[in-house]
């Protein structure tokens, strides 16, 4: 049998294939805001904006004019696909309640738009945002940025908000009746595996959770996590290898929709462990799983089945 990685994984392709019954593509859209914890508090300590922020997707331009720059080019890309609303960057539900309504309005006013999805922080998740994103007919996504169940680590990365706030959080959504992801970072400083380990078997023992980003440490400049001395990051073989091993430990039923940090830029980096480029990286990534013959799920009660998403 072909060695897919989809075979091993639950991606998020085949998560939005299963859903829609249709290709799907994400839109990173901007709502125009900066982040409130950069502005009160210093924000992150990896935190460098520039970074997060696609090729066509501004904090200076109207949804309209993000989605005219960035359509033509998925459909060149992908060719006919549906899209959601991505409001990706800076935290996308800080601000004035109306102010958001007129967003996300204007995005899923979009003839091709069948879903939206929101990034933000556990401490910006509140009833009237809820009931905001909750009111639409579309399916909605909150993103979450978990990072980690530690506390001395989500201190040590500044992130300006506890475990338990982000706990909560999840919670609040899912009773809201919107689908759940987290982000999580892999290789924060003086984390252990067992550390991500415990991180990962929480996420699978958490029910409100359905889909996860899985992130490499990246040291960017212009950070303050460049600023400290001999950081400890992983080289992406060790992450690989870190991750692959992890994966049997997730819930079979959740989908991963990113496995490394994405648009590194090496001009933007300030420790260099990032050989090559991310289409090596998930080839060997698929290479340790089946050398290995590691799947998602096997090592918990929800095993997964690619059959079930791929007829």
């Amino acid at each position: 049998m072909e060695e897919r990685l989809e075979y091993r994984i639950f991606t998020y392709s085949a998560y939005l294939m299963n859903k829609f019954g249709k290709k799907v593509f994400r839109v990173g859209l901007s709502t125009g805001n900066t982040c409130p914890h950069r502005i009160e508090n210093g924000g992150c300590i990896f935190c460098n904006p520039s970074t997060f922020t696609g090729e066509y997707q501004s904090q200076d331009l109207s949804i309209e004019e993000q989605f005219n720059n960035a359509v033509p080019r998925i459909k060149k890309a992908c060719g006919d696909v549906k899209l959601l609303a991505y409001f990706q960057d800076e935290t996308s539900t800080y601000g004035d309640i109306e102010f958001l309504k007129q967003k996300y309005d204007e995005a899923l006013s979009h003839p091709e738009v069948i879903g939206l999805v929101v990034s933000t922080r556990p401490d910006y998740i509140d009833k009237k945002v809820l009931k905001l994103v909750a009111s639409y007919i579309v399916p909605v996504t909150v993103e979450i940025g978990l990072q980690s169940i530690h506390n001395k680590s989500l201190e040590l990365l500044n992130r300006g908000h506890t475990f338990e706030q982000a706990e909560e959080a999840i919670k609040m959504c899912d009773e809201a009746g919107l689908t759940v992801s987290v982000h999580l970072i892999m290789g924060i400083p003086n984390e252990t595996y067992d550390d991500m380990l415990q991180t990962l078997k929480w996420v699978t023992s958490n029910k409100f959770i359905k889909q996860v980003k899985f992130h490499n440490l990246v040291v960017y400049k212009n950070t303050k996590l460049a600023q400290m001395k001999n950081i400890p990051v992983y080289t992406i073989e060790e992450h690989i290898k870190n991750l692959c091993n992890l994966i049997p430990h997730l819930r079979g039923d959740i989908a991963v929709s990113r496995l490394f940090t994405s648009n590194i830029r090496r001009t933007q980096i300030a420790v260099d462990k990032y050989k090559g480029n991310k289409t090596q990286w998930m080839n060997e990534l698929r290479k340790y799983l089946y050398k290995n013959n590691l799947n998602q799920g096997d090592k918990t009660d929800v095993k997964y089945d690619f059959r079930k998403y791929y007829k």
